[in-house]
């Protein structure tokens, strides 16, 4: 983890995680239908989007995700890299993660 990274609430690192068969297994026990929130073509195994955002990422005065506590394990180990100070995703090491 990134030592005193303070998270804006900003949602700009909350775009299709990848999903591991853990993360889709808890999400499934928090009361989800997989077919709603797993993307099947042509990125089977991330989560799916809603105009460009995770399914689950609650936008309006607050910025929160609707299942926090089932969130992804990528999710869970954000911020393990920024890249540049940005929150953005796209160029972190994650995907690591899911070569095993």
């Amino acid at each position: 983890m990134i030592q005193n990274f303070r998270c804006k609430r900003c949602g700009k690192c909350c775009r299709s995680p990848r999903l591991s068969k853990a993360d889709i297994r808890k999400i499934k026990r928090a009361g989800y239908k997989e077919e709603d929130f797993v993307e099947n073509f042509p990125l089977a195994g991330y989560i799916k989007e809603k105009n460009g955002w995770c399914v689950f990422l609650a936008k309006g005065k607050k910025v929160f995700c609707r299942i926090y506590e089932a969130r992804p394990k990528i999710c869970r180990l954000y911020p393990s890299e920024l890249i540049n100070g940005s929150c953005k995703p796209e160029t972190l090491a994650s995907d690591k993660l899911f070569e095993k």
